[in-house]
């Protein structure tokens, strides 16, 4: 499915017709015709915003497919509080890569973040155990307007073979980077970011044996996410 037909599928969910909802982003109808027909093959920037505001989806959603189209798998309980049936918890984790090749990952959890509770049902929905997920804290602007810093992801650990323009959690050098990954026939990583300042990375087979352990994929986010 493709950004556009997402776009189509959350808008006839909230029954809001197209001329009413050109008027709530504030673009033209014929605009909203073009983006669910696929005649726009882009959508950035404020409209973006707009667009995830006014039918409560995510931008990571709504261009990506990544999640569900909801604005979080999350609910929110006090601290005190137990976990309802149907739902777990996942704590925030923090990695750290060991010395030498970097090729073993430990992961401790952040004390002071509250743990973010999840629909189990969302889990069995992708076939995903709970038990290899982790939740890391995004840090820098390259994600943008997808994803922004102090926002969070949940990274399934045992999705690590890459799949051409999904996005993961990798190790690249000492950091935890968030990448949209594709891979050559010959080995060729290229990394890619969301926003357009910065430029695709290209990384040598030798230089992806050095450097780059894939963490795992991520399959929710949760933050601001340009709202």
């Amino acid at each position: 499915m493709t950004w556009n037909e997402r776009i189509t599928q959350a808008r006839e969910a909230k029954n809001i017709k197209k001329s009413a909802f050109a008027k709530l982003v504030g673009v033209s109808a014929p605009t909203v015709t073009d983006w669910e027909s696929g005649q726009i093959k882009k959508i950035d920037g404020e409209n973006l915003i707009k667009v995830c505001s006014v039918l409560e989806i995510t931008p990571a959603w709504l261009l990506h497919g990544i999640g569900d189209d909801t604005p979080s798998n999350i609910i929110l309980i006090h601290p005190d509080d137990p976990v309802p049936e149907g739902f777990i918890s996942i704590p925030e984790s923090k990695i750290e890569f060991s010395a030498g090749n970097g090729r073993t990952a430990t992961y401790e959890l952040v004390e002071d973040e509250a743990p973010a509770t999840y629909r189990l049902e969302w889990f069995q929905k992708y076939g995903i155990k709970p038990q290899n997920t982790r939740r890391f804290r995004v840090s820098g602007d390259s994600m943008e307007p997808m994803l922004y810093a102090r926002d969070t992801i949940l990274v399934n650990l045992a999705e690590t073979n890459v799949i051409d323009g999904k996005l993961y959690a990798i190790r690249y050098g000492e950091e935890l980077r968030v990448k949209y990954l594709s891979r050559r026939l010959d080995g060729t990583l290229t990394l890619r970011s969301v926003n357009p300042q910065y430029k695709d990375e290209e990384l040598s087979p030798e230089m992806v044996n050095e450097h780059i352990t894939v963490i795992g994929r991520v399959r929710d986010t949760s933050g601001t996410g340009g709202l």
